[in-house]
């Protein structure tokens, strides 16, 4: 069976193992590092690109654990190698360590080429190949010799600006014990990156979907249309004063609220409080809320003096800027496991 390395966002190391084996069924999960996930997998390599979580996957060709992840010993190990998996079209060689890309030994990367191209029937083209060979090491020491099969599919150039990414909506819905007799909330839904991940992926049994700009509303009103997904209302609301929701009704909110930097909110701290004050009227006793901010110490604060306590708070990056995402229950509520596997 073939192994293979996929890429996540960093911070749901634990997350993930069950979110990849129900995006990707016959999946047997090998390790995971922060960011990192190593796997043996028997179905077709295609699969791997409809697992939109995965940022960069790879075939691993070898691994290297210990003294021998350093470049040079990689190097003159697979230069050995006297087979590789079929390829075709153009390739080029690139060097990466503990996430950041790094230059190589010219006179050994030319080398290499030589011996892919001799290997593979693979010319070199080291500006627009069709694939790519790594040499991939990690802090925790350990490194691979893999070829890239898939990049990421959606880019910070394909969405709105302040839109969330969907793999990082993906995982904040995962993170909430969501069944079919929910009813769930995002009261800050912008371009609707959650309530999108929702009704394609989990179950609920109503979903509200609302912000306070009547042109977001209207955006949402018709992604709603396109995703002909029942019981989703979509509604211009003030996520501080939602009146129209009754008290104590709601299973669940999943929301990536305002942080702050780009809208003229005034004092974040003071926000943060009406919001939960706001969300500690509608939500359940035993209701979760799951959220994300950048704005940390302020969030924090504020959860604690609504009644809140923190059950998971995760350390991830949105854009390059650190933010944390927080499953939050009311005080003296037991915290829902992640779906660990038994």
């Amino acid at each position: 069976m073939a192994e293979y390395i996929s890429t996540f966002p960093t911070g749901f190391s634990e997350l993930l193992p069950s979110v990849a084996k129900k995006l990707l069924p016959g999946i047997q999960v090998l390790s995971v590092l922060d960011g990192l996930l190593y796997y043996r997998f028997s179905g077709e390599e295609k699969e791997l690109r409809k697992v939109f979580v995965f940022h960069n996957s790879f075939r691993v060709i070898r691994k290297f654990t210990g003294p021998a992840c350093e470049f040079p010993k990689m190097v003159h190990a697979v230069q050995k190698l006297k087979i590789l998996p079929t390829a075709t079209g153009s390739f080029r060689i690139r060097y990466s360590l503990n996430n950041q890309f790094v230059g190589g030994n010219k006179n050994e990367t030319r080398r290499l080429e030589a011996k892919i191209s001799s290997l593979t029937h693979c010319r070199v083209d080291r500006v627009n190949p069709d694939t790519e060979y790594w040499f991939l090491v990690r802090r925790e020491q350990v490194g691979y010799f893999c070829r890239l099969l898939a990049k990421r599919q959606i880019t910070e150039k394909g969405l709105h600006q302040g839109e969330l990414r969907p793999e990082l909506a993906y995982l904040l819905c995962a993170m909430a014990p969501l069944d079919s007799s929910c009813l769930v909330l995002d009261p800050f839904a912008g371009y609707g990156a959650i309530p999108e991940q929702i009704v394609k992926h989990f179950p609920y049994k109503r979903l509200y979907v609302s912000d306070l700009s009547r042109e977001m509303v209207d955006y949402l009103s018709s992604r709603q249309a396109a995703w002909k997904a029942p019981h989703v209302t979509v509604k211009q609301r003030d996520a501080l004063n939602m009146a129209d929701i009754s008290s104590h009704s709601l299973d669940a909110v999943i929301t990536d609220p305002p942080w702050g930097y780009y809208e003229e909110l005034g004092d974040i701290a003071a926000f943060y409080r009406r919001m939960f004050s706001e969300l500690e009227r509608v939500l359940k006793p035993e209701g979760v809320i799951v959220l994300l901010s950048a704005r940390k110490s302020e969030l924090e604060t504020a959860a604690h003096a609504g009644g809140f306590s923190i059950k998971k708070n995760i350390s991830t990056l949105v854009n390059g800027k650190k933010a944390g995402v927080y499953v939050l229950r009311r005080e003296g509520k037991i915290e829902h496991p992640l779906h660990k596997e038994a």
